[in-house]
């Protein structure tokens, strides 16, 4: 019992825990009904208070942006499965890069891409390493799938670790009709 004498018991999501450096954000005002968690300042990841949405009304593509290091690119699918495309498509470049699957679901990819450099030994004057992390989730909202990607460039793993768990708290909001 409560210490009123009340049987109230308040139940969390295990996930709750998790997003304690998190603040919820509604997608609703740029046409998608859902919920994301969001990096707040104590993260520390250089992240501005105040997300940024850049949208063009009606259109199929968002960008979300919370300080300078913080880039997420969101897109409408329609019914198609955009993770399965985004996982073709990294599959058409393994010429290029090399994948390592950091963390793989039915709905959420995290990976590591490497530039391949050409030749067959490596030099050391090609320069730095081209890594890359990148984190790919989708979420089928309104019967309409969305991706929600780290944008094409990737970011630094300790700035995908807070988009991987951004991208896994999305959901979806029920708006009154």
């Amino acid at each position: 019992k409560d210490d009123d004498g009340s049987d109230l018991n308040v139940k969390y999501e295990d996930e709750d825990n998790e997003l304690y450096e998190f603040e919820a954000f509604s997608l609703a005002p740029y046409e998608i009904n859902a919920m994301i968690y969001l990096p707040d300042a104590t993260a520390n990841i250089g992240a501005a208070t105040d997300p940024k949405v850049v949208h063009e009304m009606d259109d199929y593509k968002w960008d979300l942006y919370l300080g300078q290091n913080f880039h997420m690119h969101i897109e409408d699918w329609g019914d198609d499965d955009a993770l399965a495309a985004h996982i073709a498509n990294l599959e058409d470049h393994s010429h290029i890069y090399d994948i390592e699957y950091i963390e793989e679901s039915d709905n959420f990819i995290y990976y590591k891409s490497t530039l391949k450099v050409d030749g067959a030994v490596p030099s050391d004057n090609v320069g730095t390493e081209h890594v890359s992390y990148h984190c790919v989730g989708m979420h089928t909202i309104d019967g309409v799938n969305y991706i929600f990607r780290t944008n094409k460039e990737g970011h630094p793993k300790p700035i995908t670790d807070y988009m991987a768990k951004s991208i896994k708290s999305v959901k979806p909001i029920d708006l009154p009709a």
